[in-house]
């Protein structure tokens, strides 16, 4: 049994009989007589031979029981004397491999038992996720496979890769009795070239004790040679800072008794689809691990005390790792300094990779990122350099190529070549983002490396995209909206693909992914001094912020619109402006403001000769005197709308206008001829196709119906209106109407119809910050109330409002 055991073990750690007499101190006669089974073993041999084996505790005490089973003799008997043992022979370690220390029992002749890992991080936080993984690898091996477990640890620089592999690496080493090997293979290292896999195969051969004389004068002997070593054997082995996938291929073993971890800037999909690997994808901190880490660091008091400083700071270090340690390390140094001082100084963009940085250029996250850019192709690079022009939080792949004026197949397969390095990250298929340090570091890159021309041409590239993508998402979502009339636009710049929306659920889609993108567009090209783009962006979008009731997004486009408009003395566009800004006043309930801002759009308006905008804009005078129970100068104001409407045979305008009447004339206790002129509305509207005027309307009359107790008229009124609004998408109206609906349920005596209807009211009014959500929680108060009956309230102005015009 003892032979066995012993012939086994020798073999799989491919050693000859010479080699294992060499490192043991048994001479080569015992070691073939004990194999053969010709003579008892002496207990002090096999004691030696476990030892140069590297046996754990586990099969050692199996070898001295089986030893004792052969009869083996205790200390003191016959044996042959050892040979004297040698010291430690072979070639250096090359650069990147720490040699090994030598093994248990710190003896001369001693095992080769590698623990080359580097020391761990003590302050590392967080990444539980990540950690449960890479546990789960261990339990990973598939019986009789054989097949080596890799896990693929990939991230962007500075993200913390090398410090998880190297921290889980220390958590599971007395797991892998054999050894651990560590290697950087310096994949994107600025001053040497990546290391070869021969390279390594050396280093770690002779970290594991081989004789220079036994290893092969070929690279792939070397590696034949290592993969022979290792088998069977309990190794953990770190690649870090791989390149690419060949250059860690070659270095794997054969055995399903190792774990291999790899890390990289690069995603490695040939190591997972063809090696098995597993993917590990490491991203930023998330805020509580960011936190933690800034506790460890400086501790808890520091940011217990100082709450909003340190998650200010966090998110100017955009949590990545790396810039979290430099920005603690600074903090540290001026224990007394408050950490707001230092969130001051990153808010400067311009500043921020400055102050990231100690001297040391693996601790500059400048140098670090700077490392993975100059590893990309020259059009991967370009590319990213550009998106430095972008400004967020997302670009959409259509989007990217106009502004690198690329085909869309070609700017694709750029940007999954920026993603597998780990230079943006993709939320989705079509969308993409760098956090906050990688976009200042590309916008430093396009200053460096673009033209100011080039820069000049690349940002109205994409100004043009996101104006003519939006124009015609407004002309497909409202095209049956008498307020929507299109921009003239001039031609889009060369290079520019605007986006293909095919119908309204598109356009609507587009409005909502872009919203927060259009947002940071509109403020960049007023900065930029590209004012008629700026207030033409607001245009082509406002309709949708009015509709989806975004007000704080509505106002503050429609101040910038405004400004940009003033700054060039583009009366038309500051008309529009004030026109807007007066809506959204009258909307967040601020009627003074608004009937300031409404005439004197009314008064620019009249001076440029555009009749039609002049109408709506008395309609949207008329709401303002509404909301402030000004009926009769509302109606008044109505009838200078329909008189004007009728004398340029505006139809829409006039159901617009003849709405209005017949709603303020039933604020006056005259429901029987508002009804009238909401009918008359009606015709109009459906003549047209003007859904979102019908939808108007509708409510109008079931408003009405409802205010003379016609109750069963006015639920299929109200349900009419909501339908249509929920086709058109106005996502806010459709709060009105269901409040509407809900009192009619209650008049009807169904309370549970009217709570259903006021609860759905409701969560878009609370999802809004609206004001009238208070009244409709108090009519759902009311319910719990022993007769039901919710507070009587005012009407707030006609159940639906004209959409803004251009």
């Amino acid at each position: 049994m003892f032979a066995e055991l012993l012939r086994e073990r020798r073999l799989s750690a491919g050693w000859s009989q010479d080699e294992l007499a060499e490192r043991s101190g048994v001479s080569t006669r015992s070691i073939s007589a004990l194999e053969a089974g010709g003579r008892r073993p002496r207990m002090s041999s096999v004691v030696r031979l476990a030892g140069a084996l590297g046996l754990d505790p586990d099969t050692r005490a199996r070898w001295l029981m089986a030893a004792r089973d052969a009869g083996a003799e205790e200390p003191g008997g016959p044996d042959t004397p050892p040979a004297a043992p040698r010291p430690e022979t072979g070639a250096a370690a090359s650069p990147p491999f720490p040699r090994s220390p030598a093994g248990p029992g710190g003896g001369r002749g001693a095992p080769a038992v590698p623990q080359q890992l580097p020391m761990a991080i003590r302050h590392f936080t967080g990444r539980a996720r990540e950690i449960q993984a890479l546990d789960g690898l261990l339990g990973d091996r598939i019986p009789g496979c054989g097949a080596v477990v890799i896990s693929a640890i990939a991230g962007t620089a500075g993200v913390g890769k090398t410090t998880l592999a190297v921290h889980f690496a220390h958590r599971v080493a007395d797991r892998f009795p054999d050894g651990q090997l560590f290697a950087n293979l310096r994949g994107f290292d600025p001053a040497r070239s990546p290391v070869d896999a021969a390279d390594v195969a050396r280093g770690f051969l002779d970290a594991l004790g081989v004789p220079a004389s036994r290893i092969p004068a070929d690279p792939d002997g070397q590696l034949a040679l290592l993969r022979s070593r290792l088998a069977g054997t309990r190794t953990l082995i770190v690649l870090d800072n791989a390149l690419e996938a060949e250059q860690v291929r070659p270095l794997l073993p054969g055995s399903d008794t190792c774990l291999v971890l790899v890390t990289s800037r690069n995603r490695m999909p040939g190591l997972v689809a063809l090696d098995g690997a597993v993917p590990l994808a490491l991203d930023v901190l998330s805020r509580a691990e960011a936190r933690e880490l800034l506790a460890r660091r400086l501790g808890p008091a520091a940011v217990e005390e100082q709450p909003d400083d340190a998650d200010e700071l966090i998110e100017l270090c955009a949590r990545l790792p790396l810039a979290l340690n430099i920005a603690a390390a600074r903090a540290a140094d001026h224990p007394g300094t408050p950490l707001g001082v230092w969130a001051r100084e990153l808010r400067d963009s311009r500043a921020r990779l400055d102050l990231l940085s100690t001297g040391d250029v693996h601790a500059d996250v400048r140098v670090v990122l700077s490392w993975s850019y100059r590893a990309l192709a020259p059009k991967a690079a370009r590319l990213f350099r550009l998106l430095g022009l972008h400004p967020g939080p997302e670009i959409g792949a259509a989007a990217a190529a106009s502004l690198a004026g690329l085909q869309p197949a070609e700017a694709r397969r750029l940007l999954d070549d920026l993603h597998r390095a780990h230079l943006i990250a993709a939320p989705d298929r079509d969308r993409y983002t760098l956090h906050d340090l990688l976009r200042a570091y590309a916008a430093e890159r396009a200053a460096a490396d673009e033209s100011p021309q080039g820069r000049a041409e690349a940002t109205l590239r994409m100004l043009d995209h996101y104006l003519h993508t939006a124009h015609r998402a407004g002309c497909l979502a409202y095209a049956d909206d008498a307020s929507w009339q299109p921009l003239a636009l001039a031609e889009p710049a060369a290079g520019v693909a605007p986006e293909d929306l095919a119908d309204r659920g598109q356009a609507l889609a587009w409005y909502r992914g872009e919203q927060p993108v259009l947002e940071r567009i509109v403020d960049g090209a007023h900065r930029a001094g590209l004012d008629t783009h700026a207030w033409q962006l607001v245009a082509a979008q406002v309709a949708y912020l009015l509709k989806s009731g975004l007000w704080q997004q509505w106002q503050r486009a429609s101040e910038t619109a405004l400004a940009a408009a003033e700054r060039t003395g583009d009366l038309r566009g500051q008309a529009h402006a004030h026109r807007w800004l007066g809506q959204v006043h009258r909307s967040q309930g601020r009627q003074p403001q608004a009937r300031h801002e409404l005439r004197l759009a009314l008064d620019l308006f009249d001076a440029l000769g555009d009749r039609p905008r002049q109408g709506r804009t008395l309609l949207d005078l008329a709401l303002a005197l509404g909301e402030e129970q000004a009926d009769a100068e509302a109606v008044a104001e109505s009838r200078r709308a329909l008189e004007l409407f009728r004398a340029i045979d505006d139809r829409n305008g006039q159901a617009l206008a003849l709405n209005s009447i017949g709603w303020y004339l039933t604020q006056q206790g005259e429901p029987r001829p508002g009804l009238a002129h909401c009918r008359r509305a009606l015709d109009l509207a459906r003549e047209t196709g003007n859904l979102p005027a019908q939808s108007s309307i509708w409510d109008s009359v079931g408003y009405i119906h409802h205010q003379l107790g016609e109750y069963h008229e006015a639920l299929p009124a109200y349900q009419e209106s909501l339908r249509l609004r929920q086709e058109v998408g106005d996502y806010f109206l459709q709060a009105d109407i269901h409040t509407h609906i809900g009192d009619t349920h209650l008049a009807l005596g169904d309370p549970e119809a009217a709570r259903t209807s006021w609860t759905r009211g409701l969560a878009i009014l609370e999802d809004l910050e609206h004001r009238d959500a208070d009244a409709v929680s108090a009519r759902l108060n009311a319910l719990a109330g022993p007769d039901h009956r919710p507070p009587a309230e005012p009407p707030t102005g006609p159940p639906a409002e004209p959409p803004p015009g251009r």
